[in-house]
């Protein structure tokens, strides 16, 4: 059921794609068998804590605004596409500013939960994260534009193997007595 929500983003205008994308990343994390693990801790820990049927209904709930603030945080970051052109402080700003929108429309569709916006802490705290994570998002991403393309990678590694296998037979010979 995931993988066809995921497979109708090709269906949607271009506009729309990024918003669709950000609505559906938390869906994304519950792919592997981890993610699938982090939901169940998540679902027994609120079970535990307020009751099977308040737990199951707090985590809609919970799973409801993170679908809405994820929709918020990809419809940011498509429409700071431009910023890509800065280089990578423009990719970092732009993924700044858009997991920014997705704490702040946490914030607000949660006022009494653990992030309020009332807090100017809130604010604090919710930039800090979110320069740090944009941060290791740009460190940790294989798509960077200084990255090898996987074809070049393996061209480059076959170079490698060619050279560190000449250098063998080179020391091999030099280690030979001469006629």
């Amino acid at each position: 059921m995931v993988q066809r929500l995921f497979e109708l983003e090709s269906g949607l205008p271009a506009w729309l794609r990024p918003a669709y994308r950000g609505a559906l990343f938390i869906f994304g994390m519950s792919l592997g068998w981890t993610g699938k693990l982090f939901v169940l801790l998540i679902l027994s820990t609120l079970m535990l804590l307020t009751g099977v049927g308040r737990g199951l209904a707090l985590f809609f709930e919970l799973l409801g605004v993170a679908i809405v603030a994820g929709a918020a945080g990809g419809a940011i970051r498509g429409l700071l596409h431009p910023l890509e052109r800065w280089g990578p402080f423009g990719s970092w700003l732009r993924w700044t500013l858009a997991i920014f929108g997705y704490l702040a429309v946490i914030g607000l569709l949660t006022p009494h939960g653990p992030f309020s916006r009332q807090y100017f802490t809130f604010y604090a705290l919710a930039t800090l994260v979110c320069a740090l994570a944009a941060l290791g998002l740009l460190w940790l991403d294989d798509r960077r534009p200084g990255r090898l393309s996987s074809r070049k990678f393996r061209l480059l590694r076959g170079r490698e193997r060619l050279w560190a296998a000449a250098a063998r037979v080179r020391v091999r010979r030099q280690s030979r007595p001469g006629p």
